[in-house]
């Protein structure tokens, strides 16, 4: 681990317990999904949403493992069995990406808080090692867009407490607490995921966005962003989805 990388890990062990104390959201595991309206927005375009999914996984056995992108990734999983298709990453916009899911994009950004979005693709008996979110400033929302019929076998456990994804249906939870996926069916298991601003007082707001957008230039986002450029530039060059 490098040392800036080190310095960022020491800087968010000391900042969340402010940010938990200051958030205007409380500090929970799984949130409300009063607190936060854009659950209701996404819920309602989920048929929407789910049509430009469908069309991305057309090709979905091109698409590349999650660690393949991010190496950081290899201690939650080391095999083909997790995907992303990346929409907006610690605020760099993948625009090709985009331009195949122009209606999920129009509807993302209406929300200048959203910091990252994806689909996440958690394939058949997989499931990702405990792992904790790098900054407490984020919180995660996830839209699930399929779930295997035998639900009961897709969970996701944030703080030892569970949560059976639900087609349509939002969930919202802080990811810095030790969480795990499981997807126990033979077939995928698929969420939007989306990570925003935490809600909080405009001084810390500040300071919080100052962070998001100076991570951009870590090697925990440069090497992704490097690699996804090159993987991009390979899918679109083959074949159209």
């Amino acid at each position: 681990m490098k040392e800036l990388e080190i310095r960022g890990w020491l800087l968010e062990k000391a900042i969340r317990p402010i940010f938990r104390r200051f958030s205007k959201v409380g500090d929970c595991v799984y949130f409300s999904n009063d607190e936060f309206p854009i659950t209701k927005e996404l819920e309602f375009h989920f048929p929407i949403i789910l049509s430009e999914l469908k069309n991305v996984m057309k090709r979905v056995d091109d698409l590349t493992p999650f660690q393949d992108i991010s190496p950081d990734q290899i201690y939650i999983s080391n095999d083909d069995k997790w995907k992303m298709f990346f929409l907006k990453a610690g605020t760099v916009r993948f625009d090709r990406n985009c331009q195949e899911c122009p209606n999920t994009m129009t509807l993302l950004d209406k929300h200048k808080n959203i910091v990252s979005a994806y689909f996440s693709i958690l394939g058949p008996n997989k499931m990702l090692m405990p792992h904790e979110g790098p900054w407490s400033g984020i919180i995660r929302i996830h839209l699930a867009l399929i779930v295997p019929k035998d639900g009961n076998g897709c969970t996701l456990v944030v703080d030892g407490k569970p949560y059976r994804w639900e087609e349509g249906k939002c969930v919202v939870f802080d990811d810095t607490y030790e969480h795990i996926a499981v997807n126990e069916t033979d077939n995928n298991r698929v969420v939007l995921f989306l990570d925003f601003m935490r809600p909080l007082p405009r001084w810390l707001s500040a300071f919080n966005w100052l962070i998001i957008r100076m991570a951009r230039y870590m090697p925990y986002f440069t090497t992704p962003i490097a690699r996804h450029k090159e993987w991009e530039r390979k899918f679109y060059g083959e074949a159209q989805l």
